[in-house]
């Protein structure tokens, strides 16, 4: 264990909020493309995360509205940060991987969106995985809604996790 997880892993039991504000502090500096679409990691809990995007015209499609492209990557933020929120003590740690993702659109999103990501089911079963053979895959959840709260698509990342080589 590397000295900032076990400093992560200490700070998650008497101050959590330092520990997820340096994950979102990590995500935001480490992802360029992120940046790039303006998208804003809002807050980072256990297995939990929401996050993002202003209404930009360099983002739209030929309708005027959210690029799918643009709606998919902020999903994909979301489930990334909800998996390092999982792990929070253990991410610096950590390879992840998201390798696989469905996304199923409901409705045309309408300017701003927002993404709200979960690990669905039992944490500490899927922890304890991860420690028993060193890496462990699960799905993370996404809805993304536009400005008026409007589902506009439902998404689920499959992430892999494994140590660091």
């Amino acid at each position: 264990m590397s000295i900032l997880s076990l400093a992560f892993k200490i700070l998650l039991r008497v101050k959590p909020s330092m520990v997820y504000e340096q994950i979102k502090k990590h995500m935001t500096e480490s992802l360029p493309f992120v940046r790039l679409l303006g998208i804003r990691i809002d807050s980072i809990g256990p297995g939990t995360a929401e996050v993002s995007m202003p209404d930009d015209g360099k983002l739209h499609n030929h309708l005027g509205t959210p690029h799918a492209g643009a709606i998919f990557t902020l999903a994909e933020t979301a489930s990334g940060a909800a998996m390092a929120g999982g792990f929070a003590d253990l991410i610096m740690d950590m390879r992840p991987v998201a390798k696989e993702s469905r996304i199923q659109y409901q409705k045309v999103a309408k300017g701003a969106t927002r993404a709200s990501g979960k690990v669905p089911g039992d944490l500490a079963a899927i922890r304890a995985q991860l420690k028993d053979e060193g890496k462990v895959a699960f799905p993370v959840n996404v809805d993304i809604f536009d400005e008026h709260g409007t589902l506009a698509a439902q998404v689920q990342v499959d992430w892999y996790l494994s140590a660091k080589r």
